[in-house]
């Protein structure tokens, strides 16, 4: 059963946007990314509970960056736009959520990602896939901010 697992995680991570990957155009497009700006993209839902615990962290971090230089955008994959929706709306009342959301509910964004798991943050820039992050992580606000001090040097 182990060798199922695994081999069945290795090929997924064949086909899931990896560090060093180029984003199609089709999706540069769909994400409206301008070159030399970091791009953070997180994948949440609202049935996802680690997405709603770090979802106030990433919005600190949103709200303390240059946005001329980095920029976090959400992804919601909520196939019910009007739970999707709601779920967004609860975390604005909260001041729990500070960065632009894209709406997928055909997951066609996320199709093309793959993420192995949920939450997923990918780093981007110039197209360019620069680090994963798959799972919950603790205090993910200092995370990316020792991230940004390192990509942005």
């Amino acid at each position: 059963m182990k060798l199922i697992t695994l081999t069945l995680l290795f090929c997924s991570l064949l086909f899931s946007y990896q560090e060093g990957d180029t984003l199609s155009p089709k999706m540069q497009n769909s994400l409206n990314l301008q070159k030399d700006k970091i791009y953070i993209v997180d994948f949440f839902a609202s049935w996802c509970n680690s997405c709603e615990k770090e979802i106030p962290y990433i919005s600190k971090v949103s709200e303390r960056v240059d946005p001329a230089k980095v920029e976090v955008i959400g992804i919601d994959v909520d196939k019910n736009i009007e739970k999707a929706k709601a779920f967004q709306k609860e975390l604005k009342s909260k001041n729990s959520l500070s960065f632009r959301v894209i709406n997928d509910p055909k997951n066609n964004i996320i199709k093309e990602f793959k993420p192995i798991g949920m939450p997923a943050l990918f780093y981007i820039k110039d197209a360019k896939v620069l680090k994963v992050i798959y799972g919950a992580v603790d205090n993910i606000d200092e995370v990316i901010f020792e991230d940004l001090k390192r990509l942005q040097k």
